[in-house]
């Protein structure tokens, strides 16, 4: 009988082998999983960060800050009036890069200025500088791409600027952080 071969002794040693393919499979997605994360953390460490700090909207209408890669950098800034992006986590809010092919995706990569519920300006950093539009193509990207005003090299601290000129529309400019309290 102990050299016996029976269903249940099958069973179990299918059992196990099974345990072990799944134990290992678990291995290979959790170390994919890892490395997938390395790799962004990598990415968005060797990429200069423009951070806006504050925004001045030398407007007479509300404007809304949104940040569509990080929603907690949404605020509602009063007609000239500034507002403080600092958090508890951050000195401000990151300008997301939107750099095709390498960052692509532009419906999650920019800062949006938004008036009434319309979107007046979307902003994000490609390359070298920090670029500004304000329409979007069919396909929900950049018309048109213009270079930010300002201090406009990606990288540092920024106050952002909003204004609106009767004739020419809504704009912005970046310019040096005058206080980050």
């Amino acid at each position: 009988m102990g050299d016996e071969i029976t269903v249940w002794k099958v069973l179990s040693t299918i059992g196990q082998g099974i345990g072990k393919t799944v134990e290992v499979i678990g291995q290979g997605v959790n170390a994919t999983v890892q490395g997938v994360q390395s790799a962004n953390a990598a990415v968005r460490d060797s990429v200069p960060i423009t951070e806006i700090t504050m925004v001045f909207n030398t407007t007479d209408q509300t404007i809304r800050f949104i940040n569509k890669e990080t929603a907690r950098d949404t605020r509602d800034i009063l007609g000239q009036s500034a507002a403080s992006l600092k958090t508890d986590q951050t000195a401000g809010a990151w300008i997301p890069w939107y750099d095709p092919p390498r960052f692509d995706g532009f419906a999650n990569r920019h800062l949006e200025i938004v008036v009434n519920d319309v979107p007046v300006l979307y902003i994000w950093q490609r390359g070298d500088f920090v670029y500004w539009c304000n329409k979007l193509d069919s396909e929900g990207r950049p018309a048109k791409a213009y270079k930010m005003s300002g201090i406009t090299y990606v990288g540092g601290q920024r106050m952002l600027v909003v204004r609106n000129d009767p004739e020419t529309g809504y704009s912005a400019f970046l310019s040096n952080t005058v206080g980050t309290s």
